[in-house]
């Protein structure tokens, strides 16, 4: 039964909203120490400070650093598709990097997420998540790469996985380094020159 206010209104869910939200704030905190510290330098007892909660909270919401960084890593945009579907064929997926190597992506994040990707924890249980979520981006590649199926799949996904280093140093040039042209380029600008280096990276398309 829904908990009543004295005028006999039902009470408003505030607490439910407060709680999804303060799980968001601490996301967003966990995000950006990762991302600024890596792994090994980030404590549970930082991010509660910087979200003025109790590291009881954190515990609660995700039981361990593990789990905080799990959860981080799961709530980033990492998927060629974003919202919608992963892309379908070559046109598409150089669309779709375009649109996150651009360089007004992720402005909300100060630094591209893909950088929580890269430095190493010390931990082998949160490297083999960090290994699968490149893993997963590579997957996404290789569907839209229309190659043949013939050809020796680890060659295949060895061409998928040269496509995914070119946007991780793509990002970490235009997060880390500020190099200029790149560092200003939009997704109109990108489009054009990053299909050419894929269909030269992923060889021949299907006929």
């Amino acid at each position: 039964m829904a908990t009543r206010t004295t005028s006999g209104q039902p009470a408003p869910q505030r607490r439910r909203r407060d709680a999804e939200a303060t799980r968001q704030e601490l996301l967003e905190a966990a995000r950006s120490r990762f991302l600024r510290m890596g792994y090994d330098r980030t404590t549970l007892r930082d991010v509660a400070a910087d979200v003025g909660v109790n590291l009881a909270l954190i515990k609660r919401y995700f039981d361990s650093k593990e789990g905080l960084f799990k959860a981080a890593l799961a709530a980033t945009p990492r998927t060629l598709g974003g919202a919608g579907e992963p892309p379908q064929d070559r046109a598409a997926l150089a669309e779709a990097l375009s649109r996150q190597l651009s360089g007004h992506a992720w402005s909300e994040f100060a630094e591209h997420p893909v950088l929580m990707l890269l430095r190493v924890s010390g931990d082998e249980r949160v490297d083999s998540l960090r290994r699968q979520a490149l893993h997963d981006f590579s997957q996404q590649v290789l569907a839209a790469s229309g190659t043949p199926p013939e050809r020796d799949d680890d060659e295949r996904l060895l061409r998928a996985e040269l496509v995914v280093a070119l946007g991780v140093g793509v990002a970490v040039l235009r997060s880390t380094v500020g190099l200029r042209p790149l560092r200003d380029a939009t997704a109109e600008d990108l489009t054009g020159p990053l299909h050419e280096v894929i269909d030269a990276l992923l060889g021949p398309p299907r006929p």
